[in-house]
């Protein structure tokens, strides 16, 4: 494998040194520039056309297309791209979630994505880049990802780039909760240049939040097994009995606990100072030392550059370094201090238990950091006419650092009130205090790899080409990591290399070009395999085919068919143990929510699974020249030992792991083991179905009478400016037709991306999930999981059978609105699935949430651009999250809601509101 690092390292230098020497000789054209005066305009090429309007394509393949006979799902142009009001290709790319996302198999929530039809080396390389520099949009369906080496479990996402743009932009946000206590802050700002197939990015961003503690929330504290508080409470040293007979007597009933009186910080206490406190324990104040959500703070750099090599080839080489911090607040250090009858500061006749929560040092402490760096480079060319070939080459590297305190030391403490010191006061103010017990987690990860594809046709017959792909790929991983607890180290050193290698066969049957099954349609069949060798695991296969037919150009219909291996992370295997303290989680066998301790890391008994997805969809569009499509997607999926996240701690997960659970003598639930496991199979079944529409708004006659009334007052105050020698700033959307002095091809009004003055886009899309089978067999001998009817292995309950996503956006005269609705239905979780009701069996109910976004692109409103050439570019934005401030609500049978399920503790955000400025630069 140290070749393969060599070859990696040397491939990136050849693209290095091979992009710096073009950039040399082949200077970047502006875009921008202006042309020379006088001179007769040339009818322009199809990339400098307005992107809003409507283009018909007659013939041929559109540009930056993605190679292979699947239709896209859904196609958006630059006018649909900016009713979005998007950010960068990473904001875009989550507003089109409904879109993008996949169920099929491991990692299918993320699509893969192209570049004008290409492989990229990763989606760093173009996160940042600003939605006006996009002309088109492809999303496709997950068998169109064969054709790039990829398997058929993601859905394609095609970003087809202007030919000419160049912008610097600028965003800020500033969000917070509406119920208060946290803030977060995003800084970002980026210079892109796109001049054919030369493409340069550089890009920084910064985030950051505050924290947000329990005690600026309504939260009741959990309950725990012995009543710690920070002014000191105290009980017997034998659990549940008698303080002292004397305080018993003076209260007039058995006291078996009795909270410290204030007065106690600054003298000595008399027995009858305790008697107001008689089994009235002082309260835990912990909630201003626990937090819900963490500070935490983000830096990230990049860049990336992308340049033609000859006329076949195109070269780009990527950076990216990050840097994060995380500080979580625990709670407070709870301690046990045994008190002397003969302490002079005891009134007791016995020996009694202080119990205090130590906040002298502060709260313990969680603090993470950590560092990322990336570097990439990929080749794509073209040979033989029809054959395209691509090579990746990156090396990851993380580096993180975790300290969690865990627990204090009071031996010193307990050894002065043996000593009966008449100096120390153990119910003074930050009398107990000691050395903090603390973990330290490291980790260092190292991924190389290098991946070849090629594609293209093999030969022809009747319906067609039979094309093939080929790829070939090879991963190094590195897993180095340390857990110091106790002063004892573990280390952990995994190393894994990968060795891969597919191909895959489209054949076309018929064709709609084939007179004689021009009837039949459009036919392909699709037989891919792929092998695996782990040096771990050995080898692993995976398999399958599908078939796409196309009746007509309105209808496409796709079923296919995949058996996979997959072997687990090395992270899933290999990452270090991690203790933390005072997790809270309900107990499903007890009927109660605790604090316990929750062991993470990884498990290296995991085993590889096997997956089993077959896959029948389609989409059509039944209405002529109208911008609508139905889609629908029936997915069955069988794995076979599943690797998954330990689950929540049922009744029928502890049966069946009894050895991840520790509980004290009394039952109470103490530690959780919370490494992943594999199960012996899961099996899901569901249908995916929507549809998508867009509709063009067209300029009422007042809008076009303003306008032009605007451009004619413009052109004059133009005209009347040059006379006198003076510029006057371009203002995009009040040249007249046909261009004039200063305008700028590619431009556009508001910059590249625009749509005509008083046009506009309406888009509606809605999709509903329905889970017909969602069940998980432990093993054989215990019962099977159900979480469609009263199992769960979340802590947010069962799986809902019905998911619904809606996403509508109005966008016109710049000014725009979009609504994201998310609901989901309610769910059950029982303590015996199979038996009678019971007590602690929960209800979860039905989550809506809205989502609301309100933005403002000045630079099309030609009056404010007029007088505000600044405004050029600039956009405002107000979002608001989560608008009803809806969360799900958990009850048992008696109506109550368990205290871990205290709505604030779900989601302690609720209702968000965003405010942002961005600003592009043209």
């Amino acid at each position: 494998m140290m070749y393969t690092s060599s070859v990696a390292i040397a491939a990136m230098l050849l693209a290095a040194n091979a992009t710096a020497a073009f950039a040399q000789q082949s200077p970047a054209v502006d875009d921008q520039q202006a042309p020379q005066t006088g001179a007769t305009p040339a009818t322009p090429a199809p990339e400098d056309m307005d992107p809003g309007e409507d283009i018909v394509v007659t013939a041929g393949i559109q540009r930056g297309a993605v190679i292979s006979d699947v239709q896209p799902e859904l196609q958006l142009n630059a006018a649909d791209i900016r009713a979005y009001g998007a950010s960068s290709i990473e904001d875009l790319l989550n507003q089109l979630s409904p879109q993008t996302g996949s169920s099929r198999g491991r990692g299918g929530e993320m699509p893969v994505v192209l570049v004008n039809g290409k492989r990229i080396s990763g989606f760093q390389e173009i996160r940042s880049i600003p939605p006006e520099a996009i002309e088109r949009v492809d999303i496709l369906p997950e068998e169109a990802a064969i054709a790039y080496g990829y398997r058929a479990d993601q859905r394609v996402v095609n970003f087809v780039l202007r030919q000419r743009f160049r912008a610097i932009t600028t965003d800020i946000e500033l969000g917070a909760p509406t119920a208060g206590g946290r803030h977060d802050l995003e800084i970002e700002g980026n210079q892109f240049h796109v001049n054919g197939d030369s493409r340069m990015l550089i890009d920084v961003k910064v985030e950051q939040a505050s924290r947000l503690l329990e005690s600026q929330r309504d939260i009741i504290p959990t309950p725990t097994s012995q009543p710690f508080s920070i002014a000191g409470n105290i009980v017997s040293p034998t659990d549940g009995g008698e303080i002292d007979p004397a305080l018993s007597a003076l209260v007039g009933q058995p006291v078996t606990v009795a909270g410290v009186p204030a007065s106690a910080a600054t003298s000595a206490p008399q027995l009858g100072d305790f008697v107001a406190g008689a089994n009235n324990p002082n309260p835990s104040d912990e909630a201003r030392y626990r937090t819900l959500l963490p500070q935490t703070s983000e830096v990230s750099i990049g860049a990336s550059l992308t340049r033609p090599l000859s006329d076949s080839v195109q070269a780009t080489f990527s950076a990216r370094f990050g840097s994060t911090s995380s500080e979580s607040w625990l709670g407070l250090p709870d301690t046990q201090l045994l008190l002397p009858a003969a302490n002079p500061f005891s009134p007791f006749g016995t020996d009694v238990t202080l119990l205090r929560s130590a906040s002298a040092p502060g709260a313990l402490i969680r603090d993470a950091k950590g560092w990322t760096g990336r570097l990439a480079a990929a080749l794509n060319g073209q040979f033989s006419g029809s054959w395209r070939w691509s090579f990746t080459a990156s090396h990851d590297h993380s580096d993180s650092r975790t300290t969690t305190d865990r627990s204090m030391d009071v031996s010193d403490v307990q050894a002065r009130i043996n000593a009966l010191d008449p100096a120390f006061n153990p119910f003074a103010e930050n009398a107990i205090n000691g050395p903090l017990s603390r973990d330290v987690v490291t980790s260092n990860n190292d991924i190389t790899e290098l991946n070849a594809v090629m594609n293209g046709a093999l030969f022809e017959i009747p319906a067609g080409r039979v094309s093939t792909t080929f790829k070939a790929g090879a991963v190094r991983r590195d897993l180095q990591g340390e857990t110091t607890r106790n002063l004892i180290s573990i280390p952990r050193d995994l190393q894994r290399e990968e060795g891969r290698g597919s191909v895959s066969l489209d054949i076309p049957l018929t064709s709609t070009r084939n007179d004689v099954l021009a009837a039949i349609g459009d036919l392909s069949l699709n037989l891919n395999v792929e092998g695996e060798h782990f040096s771990d695991f050995g080898d692993l296969v995976t398999w399958g085919g599908g078939a796409t037919w196309r009746p007509t150009s309105k209808m496409q219909i796709l079923a296919s068919f995949t058996s996979e291996e997959g072997a687990p992370s090395i992270s899933q295997l290999g990452d270090p143990l991690q203790s933390t303290p005072n997790v809270r989680v309900f107990d499903y066998v007890q009927g109660e929510t605790v604090e316990i301790t929750r062991i993470d890391g990884g498990n290296a008994q995991l085993s590889a699974d096997k997956r089993r997805v077959l896959k029948i969809g389609g989409r059509i569009s039944p209405i002529t020249d109208t911008d609508f499509s139905i889609q629908a997607d029936y997915v069955t999926t069988r794995i076979s030992d599943p690797v998954s996240g330990f689950p929540t701690a049922t009744a029928e997960i502890e049966v069946a792991f009894p050895q991840r659970f520790l509980r004290d003598a009394d039952g109470r639930l103490l530690q959780i083991d919370n490494r992943p496991i594999n199960f012996q199979q899961s099996n899901r079944r569901e249908l995916r179905w929507g549809f998508n529409f867009s509709e063009k708004l067209e300029p009422t006659k007042s809008e076009k009478l303003a306008m032009e009334k605007r451009r004619a007052e413009f052109m004059e105050r133009r005209k009347a400016a040059e006379a006198a020698g003076k510029s006057v700033p371009n203002i995009p959307g009040l040249q007249a037709a046909g261009g004039g002095p200063g305008q700028r091809p590619g431009g556009g009004f508001g910059g590249p991306g625009r749509m005509n003055p008083g046009e506009g886009r309406f888009q509606l899309s809605v999709f509903h999930i329905f889970r017909l089978e969602d069940t998980i067999l432990i093993r054989e001998g215990v019962p099977e999981l159900d979480l469609l009817n009263g199992s769960a292995t979340g802590s947010s309950g069962g799986s809902p059978r019905h998911i619904v996503e809606v996403r509508a956006g109005v966008n016109k005269n710049g000014l725009g609105a979009r609504l994201s609705l998310n609901w989901q239905s309610g769910t059950r979780v029982l303590v015996d699935p199979s038996g009678p009701p019971s007590a602690d069996d929960l209800s979860f109910s039905p989550l809506t949430t809205v989502g609301l976004r309100f933005f403002a692109d000045l630079g099309q409103r030609p009056g404010l651009a007029i007088k505000h050439p600044f405004l050029r570019g600039a956009r405002i934005s107000l979002g608001i999250d989560n608008l009803f401030d809806d969360r799900i609500d958990v009850r048992d049978r008696a109506g109550l809601t368990p205290i871990n399920y205290q709505p604030d503790l779900i989601d302690p955000i609720g209702r968000r509101v965003e405010i942002s400025f961005r600003k592009v630069f043209f």
